[in-house]
């Protein structure tokens, strides 16, 4: 039996961006494709040992990064994402926690019909109620570790909401009792 001979394989890097999003100097440069034939037909692989682990750890010295540098932002090594760099780009300031709940509170008002232009609100009143707690959740998830001028907003917030809840609740209401059968008003058809 004569043993296969093990196909050696070459990696090569075909991305043309760098991690900072620059084109790579030595980027490949892209042709037309050819025909490509069919892989062919690969064997079992054979079991391979594991590698003999050291009895003791190696010493490794820290370093300071320059995350660790005030102003600098270290982007994402996987997918190159530098929040300072964006935000600079697109002319934005930096994403605070009053902005995560503008944004929250302005979903709660869609829901609430606030945001509408016609004639006719729309209220969605499940969603509305399901907004004021995901916003009390995170009331709850951050208390003690904000300042007291967003623990403040927080909290004013979510009474506004709330009562805006009810209000809306309470005219459904009304105007359930108003249309019942049986109840006073308009002769119906």
């Amino acid at each position: 039996m004569d043993k296969e001979k093990k196909q050696e394989f070459v990696v090569t890097d075909r991305r043309k961006f760098n991690v900072d999003g620059e084109p790579r100097p030595d980027a490949p440069v892209e042709t037309a494709a050819a025909p490509v034939a069919p892989p062919a037909p690969v064997s079992a692989p054979e079991p391979v040992a594991a590698p003999a682990k050291p009895a003791t750890a190696p010493v490794v010295e820290s370093k300071p990064s320059a995350a660790s540098v005030p102003g600098f932002s270290v982007p994402d090594l996987e997918t190159g994402y530098n929040g300072d760099r964006e935000r600079t780009a697109f002319g934005g300031q930096k994403m605070e926690f009053i902005h995560l709940l503008d944004m929250l509170v302005q979903t709660a008002m869609m829901y609430a019909g606030a945001m509408e232009s016609g004639a006719e609100r729309r209220v969605d009143v499940v969603g509305l109620r399901q907004m004021i707690d995901l916003i009390g959740v995170l009331e709850e998830k951050t208390r003690g570790n904000l300042s007291e001028q967003e623990a403040g907003i927080l909290s004013n917030t979510m009474f506004q909401l709330r009562m805006t809840y009810m209000e809306i609740v309470n005219m459904i209401d009304k105007q359930a009792m108003k249309n019942a059968p049986g109840a006073p008003g308009p002769a119906r058809k």
